[in-house]
């Protein structure tokens, strides 16, 4: 019958009640409810109260009782004694996130009587590998392949379902007078698992079991000894009635143990390996009669669980000599690659390479065409890469791949040597392994490198004493041109110049008439002034500021020379620290504000005057600042009969690069703006000591 409308409406507010009414009003009656919560419902705290039975107690953290709709655990108050199996509660209680599935905590119970445990679920491997019946009572019947004890009177069963076997952990000691190996059984126990805490997954299943008396025997299994016997070729090979789940009786000569519980046995041209149930001392060449149960390795059946009836002593086999480690994953004519999967072969192989693993030594030895991982025991001298080995071990094919039909061909084969002295050196490598030779070719290309660098750094070094050198020639050179016309100034113009001042004095004495003394006066006049300029172009000349590269020092040189005069007040500020310049440099930019000076007194009458330098981005600026009458900068500047101040300021400025620009505003003063561009390397430039000639 389908649902109507009116069944689909309700279905859907019963849905969306839950996420619409609080926590608080909720009360859940069964365990089924309890199981249907989401992780985000289970971890809100809803109230529950519950009528069942105990079917397991592990704790007073965990307890599982089952009603009529499943199972559910909850967990107890600490110091609070939890009820026994088989006792009925009313359990209440609030929702917790467990690990796998929702649960109850800080719950309380009150003791209604005693009941007789539920049936279990009829469940398959898969009911329980997926968790379907997790933390339910469930029934299995498999063959028992092992029973040990485990911890303190606790038993560890496993049970084989078909072809999967799961773990059954009972909370009793093993029964003494009897062996329920190869027995057909029936277990009732709890369906728990492994669970992987952070993803919260099922990551192995297994059973909780209370006592033997839930282990029930459907079909006993015959003696060890009566077993039905097989060849090693009828393992996993075709019979029409199938081999069967029980153990098998199997004969053959031991060729190497491996571990405690690996053995590999040869019958004839087949080999086989055989895990033991118990440790057993065995020794190559013993004759043994195993029995076990039949399993599929990665490539070839083994015996698994397999118990020793009957052993012995014999001399050890011989391996089967293999010509190349090619032959391994295909001996010539033969169509079945991977036939000698389990045997003890011996092969000639190159050691590439080797590394140490937690069982021993791996090496990686080489063929014509094939590689070969070999495994050997601790104790073995590992060769080094490129010495020529032969190495006696179990083959072993570890990954195969699809062939043509229906055919499984080995991919990956390793070789797993049993004792130190199954490996022989038989040629040692040359010193000059790659390795060595890389290191030495590494050493040669660091020096190379380090040599290299090293005259990177000489050539740089020599570079810059060169341009030093040339810088200081150079300044020494012009210092002394100088010197030399500072001198020749003195000698000749000054000289020349007090001896017309000499003959203008001897004159006035002769001359009577006003107008003619009043011409003397003014010719002595002159004569004076050029020999006071004369003196400072002198001294100019000779000044050690300029060849020091400071144009700090170069300008309050000119400050203090206009300052004597006492018309007008100079004053020099350096807005930031100011890198050493070319002496050329400081010379032009000294002549331009000493011009810029002169040009604010002469013309624009001015008592102030501001020299402000500064550096900004590889630049340096320089502004001449005065308080004088100022000028119209539209007319003034062009060039007039006689007058050649500012022309003198743009072509300084034009051998230094700089850029010279005047503003000024008649009665408000003027400025005279000088950016001068500087190279990257000007605030390393070499700050030249005075010569001693200055």
């Amino acid at each position: 019958m389908f649902p109507s409308r009116f069944h689909v409406c309700a279905l859907f507010v019963l849905l969306a009640l839950p996420g619409a009414l609080h926590a608080q009003d909720r009360v859940l009656t069964t365990a089924l409810e309890v199981r249907a919560l989401t992780p985000a419902e289970a971890a809100s705290g809803i109230a529950a109260r519950l009528r069942g039975v105990v079917v397991f107690v592990e704790s007073p953290s965990a307890v599982f009782l089952q009603d009529d709709t499943s199972t559910t655990f909850f967990r107890l108050p600490a110091r609070t004694p939890p009820p026994a199996v088989g006792d009925e509660i009313e359990l209440t209680s609030k929702t917790r996130l467990g690990l796998y599935l929702p649960g109850l905590d800080d719950s309380t119970f009150r003791l209604l009587g005693r009941r007789e445990l539920p049936p279990g679920i009829r469940a398959q491997f898969d009911d329980l590998y997926f968790g379907r019946y997790h933390y339910q009572r469930v029934t299995v019947e498999g063959i028992v392949r092992s029973v040990q004890p485990v911890d303190a009177g606790k038993s560890l069963l496993r049970l084989a379902m078909g072809s999967r076997v799961i773990d059954v952990r009972i909370e009793d000691s093993p029964a003494s007078e009897r062996t329920l190996i190869d027995h057909r059984v029936r277990i009732t126990g709890l369906a728990a698992g492994l669970i992987n805490t952070p993803r919260r997954q099922l990551v192995q299943p297994y059973l909780r079991v209370i006592n033997w008396a839930d282990v029930v025997v459907v079909g006993a299994a015959p003696p060890a000894a009566e077993a039905p016997q097989v060849s090693a070729e009828d393992l996993h090979a075709f019979r029409v009635t199938g081999l069967g789940e029980q153990r098998v009786r199997l004969e053959g000569v031991v060729t190497a143990t491996l571990g405690h519980d690996q053995v590999f046995l040869e019958q004839g041209a087949m080999a086989f390996a055989v895990r033991l149930g118990q440790p057993t001392p065995l020794s190559p060449g013993d004759r043994v009669t195993v029995v076990g149960f039949p399993s599929m390795e990665r490539f070839s059946a083994s015996v698994v669980d397999a118990e020793v009836l009957g052993r012995t002593p014999g001399p050890a086999p011989r391996p089967l000599d293999v010509a190349t480690i090619d032959e391994l994953y295909n001996r010539r004519g033969d169509p079945y690659p991977g036939k000698h999967d389990g045997r003890l072969v011996r092969v000639v192989g190159t050691v590439r390479d080797s590394f140490k693993a937690e069982a021993g030594t791996t090496l990686l030895l080489q063929g014509n065409q094939r590689t070969l991982q070999a495994r050997v025991p601790e104790g073995a001298l590992v060769p080094m890469a490129g010495a020529l080995v032969r190495l006696t071990g179990i083959f072993q094919v570890d990954s195969t791949v699809f062939g043509p039909g229906f055919r499984s061909d080995p991919e990956l084969v390793s070789l797993r040597a049993v004792l130190p002295s199954g490996l022989e050196v038989l040629r040692t490598p040359s010193w000059w392994t790659p390795r060595r030779l890389s290191a030495v070719l590494a050493a040669l290309a660091g020096l190379t490198l380090v040599a290299g660098g090293w005259i990177a750094i000489l050539r740089r070094q020599v570079r810059r004493q060169t341009a030093a050198l040339r810088h200081r020639i150079e300044a020494e050179a012009a210092l002394q041109e100088r010197h030399r016309i500072a001198r020749e100034f003195h000698d000749t113009l000054e000289q020349e110049l007090a001896g017309v001042s000499l003959r203008l004095d001897a004159l006035a004495t002769r001359v009577i008439d006003e107008k003619g003394k009043g011409l003397i006066g003014a010719s002595r006049n002159l004569v004076t002034r050029i020999q006071v300029e004369t003196r400072d172009l002198i001294s100019d000349l000779r000044d050690p500021a300029e060849t020091a590269g400071d144009l700090l020092a170069a300008l309050e040189s000119v400050a203090v020379r206009a300052n004597a005069d006492d018309d007008v007040l100079v004053r020099i500020a350096a807005a930031s620290a100011l890198p050493p310049l070319a002496a050329g440099t400081v010379h032009d930019l000294r002549m331009i504000a000493r011009e810029a000076i002169n040009n604010a007194r002469k013309h624009g009458r001015a008592t102030h005057v501001t020299v402000e330098v500064a550096t900004g981005a590889q630049q340096l600026t320089m502004r001449i600042v005065d308080n004088g009458c100022g000028f119209d900068a539209t007319t003034a500047l062009e060039r007039k009969r006689g007058h050649f101040g500012c022309a003198g300021m743009r072509e300084r400025g034009r051998k230094i690069g700089a850029k010279i620009t005047w503003h000024s505003v008649l009665q408000k003063g003027a400025t005279v703006a000088v950016v001068v561009p500087l190279r990257p390397d000007a605030a390393a430039a070499v700050s030249l000591p005075p010569s001693p000639a200055a």
